[in-house]
C-alpha cells in the first residue's frame, strides 16, 4: 500500500455567516432607539458615516399609505435611486431557518427574542432593586396572559397605574377606552391583583388593603367590615367602628395593629426612577380614506454618507494605506445606509400587512381581534416566518387603542366546521364566558355539556381544552360554581 498526495474536488452546500449578514439580521431586531444608539457607535468609528437625531422629509423613509405597501410593490421610491433589488444582504439570506438568539452578534443587554411565543420580559430587566413598577407590571402582564385581546387590556390597566400601585382611572373608563366589555376587563383585573406584591391594582385605599389582607389570610368577616369603614376610623371614632363590627376592645386593637402593619402604597418600594416609556416605531393613523402607516420620524436617526468628505480627503494624496482605509470606511457606509432603507421597509411591509389583517382591531377593538400567526404575514408579503418574527417581537405601533408591541396581534385559531380560517382562541373563550354567565344557577354547565355546545356551532374542541380556557379566565368547575350558588342564596 502507498500513501501519496493528491488533490480533489468536491462540491457542498454550507450555510456561511458572513459578517454583514449578521450586522443585517442585527439590524432587524433593534427599535428606533436601539437603532440611534447603534448608529452613534458607528459614527465614532467612522468619519464618513453622518447620524442626525429623527429623520428630515428629504429622507428615504417618507410615510407611504397602506395601500402602496404590500407583497406586490418590491421598490420604494429611495432618494437615492436604491431599488429593493440593490439591497446589501438579498431576502433570502435573512431569512434562515436557524435562531440567531444562538449567535453572538455583539449586541449589549439581552438579545431580541427569536420565537413569537418564547419571550420573557423579566430577561430585559437589569435587577430586582433596580425594576420599575411599570417594568414589574408588564413582566408579570407577559407571564399570565397568553391571549392577546387579554395581553392588550392588561397593557391598558398598566398604562393607569399610579407610582402608588393604584389605579389612576376607573375600570368603566377602561372598558369604555378598549371598547372591551366591562366584565372581561374585570376578568383581566382580578387576576392581575394576584400578582406580588398585594395590593397593586388597587381601585381605593380600602381595595389595596383588602387584597393584602387576603394574601395574608386577614381577611375575616370582623377585619373586612373595619376595611368597608374606614372613614369611621379616620375620624377617629374607634368605639363606634368598635360596636359596629362586634368585636371586643382587645380584639378592634388587634385590628388595628394588623392594619397599620399593611402597605397602603405597594407602587412605591418599586425603583423611585419611572420607567422611560417607550416611543412606537410604527405609527397607524386613521385618514379621510381608511388608515395610514408610517415610520416614526421623531426616533428614526437619518444617515449620511460624508462622501465629499471622504474626496477632500484622498485628493492629491498618494498614500495607498490613506486610500485603503477611506474606500473601506465609505464603503461600510453606503452599506450601513442601505442596510437600514431595507430594514425600514421590511419593517413598513410588516406593520402594513398587520393593519390591514387586523382591520377588525383599529375599528372596534381587541374585541375584534382574529386569528393570526407568523405565517399568515411572511406568505402575504413574500418573506420568511423568523424574519417576520424578528420584526414584531422588537418593535412598537402606535394605535388608537394604544402602544402595543407588534406580536400582541398574533393568536392561535381553533378549527371551525363553518369556516376555514377558524376562530380566535380569544373569541372562543368568549363564547365560554358568555355561556357560564348566561346557565341557570342550580344547574351548571359541565365542560362536557360546554364542549356539546360549541359543538353545535361547528366549533371542535376537547374536553381538556375547554377546563384550560375555563381555568385561564379564573372561572370555577361547575361543581365550585354550584356550590357558591348555594353559599350566597341563589339558589
Amino acid at each position: 500500500m502507498q500513501f501519496f498526495p493528491a488533490q480533489q474536488m468536491q462540491r457542498k452546500q454550507s450555510l456561511v455567516i458572513t459578517t454583514q449578514l449578521q450586522q443585517a439580521i442585527r439590524l432587524l431586531t433593534m427599535s428606533n432607539i436601539e437603532l440611534a444608539g447603534f448608529l452613534d457607535q458607528q459614527s465614532e468609528e467612522n468619519p464618513f458615516l453622518e447620524v442626525s437625531n429623527g429623520a428630515s422629509e428629504d429622507d428615504h423613509i417618507a410615510p407611504l399609505p397602506v395601500a402602496e405597501v404590500g407583497p406586490d410593490r418590491a421598490d420604494l421610491d429611495f432618494s437615492d435611486g436604491t431599488m429593493t433589488s440593490d439591497a446589501p444582504i438579498p431576502d433570502a439570506a435573512l431569512d434562515n431557518q436557524f435562531e440567531t438568539g444562538q449567535i453572538d452578534l455583539g449586541r449589549s443587554g439581552a438579545s431580541a427574542p427569536s420565537g413569537e411565543s418564547d419571550f420573557d420580559a423579566l430577561s430585559l430587566l437589569a435587577s430586582d432593586e433596580d425594576t420599575s413598577l411599570y417594568a414589574h407590571a408588564c413582566a408579570e402582564a407577559e407571564r399570565i396572559f397568553a391571549d392577546p385581546t387579554d395581553r392588550m387590556i392588561a397593557l391598558a390597566l398598566i398604562d393607569a397605574l399610579e407610582p402608588s400601585g393604584w389605579l389612576g382611572q376607573s375600570v368603566d373608563e377602561i372598558a369604555a377606552f378598549s371598547m372591551v366589555e366591562l366584565e372581561r376587563v374585570l376578568a383581566v383585573l382580578a387576576q392581575l391583583q394576584q400578582i406580588e406584591p398585594a395590593g397593586l391594582f388597587a381601585r381605593d385605599l380600602s381595595d389595596c388593603l383588602r387584597l393584602q389582607a387576603r394574601d395574608r389570610d386577614l381577611l375575616t368577616p370582623d377585619f373586612a367590615l373595619l376595611l368597608d369603614n374606614l372613614a369611621m376610623l379616620g375620624a377617629g371614632n374607634v368605639k363606634g367602628l368598635t360596636r359596629l363590627c362586634k368585636v371586643t376592645p382587645e380584639r378592634m386593637a388587634e385590628m388595628l395593629r394588623l392594619l397599620r402593619s399593611l402597605d397602603p402604597k405597594p407602587g412605591a418600594r418599586f425603583a423611585g426612577k419611572a420607567e422611560p416609556i417607550l416611543p412606537p416605531d410604527l405609527i397607524v393613523r386613521r385618514v379621510s380614506d381608511g388608515w395610514s402607516l408610517e415610520l416614526n420620524r421623531s426616533t428614526l436617526p437619518a444617515v449620511k454618507v460624508r462622501a465629499d468628505y471622504a474626496k477632500k480627503m484622498v485628493a492629491g494624496k498618494k498614500d495607498e494605506t490613506l486610500r485603503s482605509f477611506v474606500s473601506e470606511r465609505v464603503s461600510e457606509a453606503r452599506w450601513l445606509d442601505r442596510a437600514i432603507a431595507q430594514r425600514n421597509e421590511t419593517s413598513l411591509k410588516i406593520g402594513a400587512e398587520i393593519l390591514r389583517q387586523q382591520m377588525g382591531f383599529f375599528e372596534k377593538g381587541p374585541i375584534a381581534l382574529k386569528p393570526m400567526v407568523l405565517r399568515d404575514i411572511a406568505e402575504a408579503i413574500g418573506m420568511h416566518e423568523s424574519t417576520v418574527s424578528r420584526v414584531t417581537n422588537s418593535l412598537m405601533i402606535a394605535t388608537p387603542r394604544g402602544t402595543y408591541r407588534l406580536k400582541v396581534f398574533f393568536s392561535s385559531s381553533i378549527t371551525n366546521d363553518a369556516d376555514s380560517d377558524g376562530e380566535a382562541a380569544s373569541a372562543i373563550k368568549f363564547k365560554l364566558r358568555k355561556m357560564i354567565a348566561a346557565e341557570a344557577p342550580s344547574q351548571p354547565l359541565s365542560d362536557d355539556a360546554i364542549v356539546q355546545i360549541l359543538a353545535k356551532d361547528g366549533i371542535r374542541l376537547a374536553r381538556r381544552t375547554v377546563a384550560k380556557y375555563r381555568e385561564m379566565e379564573g372561572i370555577a368547575s361547575s361543581f365550585q360554581r354550584k356550590r357558591e350558588a348555594v353559599l350566597s342564596g341563589r339558589i
